[in-house]
């Protein structure tokens, strides 16, 4: 981690996930674009990096409730 803060540099796998589609709702029509959602399956190192930079700055973050109102 030391290293990409030195360098300023963030390996390309950091960048790169598989998106996935899932039904959201089993019973209805399977053809229909709208009955699906993806999400991004992410590299377990980036998701680990994101883990520890949260950690290590979640004290100087601030956030207001009203933040998250939508």
């Amino acid at each position: 981690m030391h290293v990409m803060f030195s360098y300023v540099y963030v390996p390309e796998a950091f960048g790169l996930g598989l998106i996935v589609p899932l039904i959201k709702d089993k019973f209805s029509d399977h053809n229909k674009v709208e009955n699906y959602r993806g999400i991004t399956l992410t590299p377990v190192i980036s998701k680990l990096f994101e883990s520890v930079m949260f950690q290590l700055t979640e004290k100087k973050l601030l956030t207001d409730n009203l933040q998250f109102g939508f």
